[in-house]
Parts: structure tokens; sequence; C-alpha cells
């Protein structure tokens, strides 16, 4: 009789708490998966990439520094803002980025995956156009509200 009692406690399978342990285990190698994988090659390069809604901020924030200005400069490849408070304010193009600086320090990123781009000042306003990395050519007019000193180069 206890030989059988023996058996039946040693052939009751699995308890709860041992597939619970289990179930642990199994997720928390399962976690660890991805990482051990390296799925680079999953992604693509989104960063070289020309971003449409990066264009329309561009255009608004160079809206804002030309109609703040009272005079303004081109020498084609870089614009040149003249604020009232004195700063000059640059918008250059650094690699593959058009930066932004004020008296020719700091340098804040306003545009990426850029090829060229050229500015073109007139008294009403300033032509932007703009060659992308991908060769799309983006063209955008900022009219000023008044007319606006033109720096000659």
């Amino acid at each position: 009789m206890r030989i059988c009692q023996k058996m039946s406690m040693q052939n009751r399978g699995f308890t709860m708490i041992e597939m619970l342990i289990v179930l642990f285990c199994v997720l928390l190698v399962l976690s660890f998966l991805p990482m051990l994988l390296d799925i680079h090659w999953l992604q693509t390069d989104k960063s070289r990439r020309f971003n449409q809604l990066e264009w329309q901020v561009f255009v608004q924030q160079l809206k804002r520094e030309i109609r703040e200005s009272t005079q303004l400069q081109s020498s084609g490849a870089v614009l040149y803002a003249y604020k009232p408070t004195g700063e000059k304010v640059s918008f250059e193009k650094y690699g593959t980025v058009i930066r932004r600086r004020v008296n020719n320090e700091g340098n804040e990123t306003v545009l990426q995956a850029v090829s060229d781009v050229r500015y073109e000042v007139k008294e009403k306003g300033v032509r932007i156009h703009v060659l992308t990395l991908e060769g799309r050519q983006y063209t955008a007019f900022i009219s000023t509200f008044f007319p606006i000193k033109v720096k000659q180069t």
C-alpha cells in the first residue's frame, strides 16, 4: 500500500508554482531575444531622408526671422538677417544641413538632408531654393509686410 502511495506522489506532474516558474523563465529569455539578435538591417536609414514637415517648420522659422529683421543680406548660399537688437542671424549650409547662427556663434540645425541652398533677397521678401540629397527641388517665397533694406554684398 505504501508503495502505491509513493508512486502516486511521484507521478503527480507539475504543480502550479512549477508551471509559473517555467513560464517566467521562458518569458525572460524571450524578452532578451531582440537584444541578442542584431536587427538593424530591418530598419531603413530615415535620418538621411528629407522630411516634408521639417521643410514647413524651416519656412515658418525663416518667416519669423525675416519679418523681425530690419535689413537682409545674401551671398547666395548664406542669408543674413539683421535684427533691431543688433543681432546678426545667419542661415547657412553646413555639410548636409542648414544651420542657424546668431552673431556667428552657436549651431542650430534647422533643415537636414540638403544638397544645395540658394537665397534671392528682394525688397519685398526672400526666395529660397533648396535641393535635397534625393534630387528634389523645394522653393518658397517669404514676403515681408513692408519694404526691407537689402544690404549689397
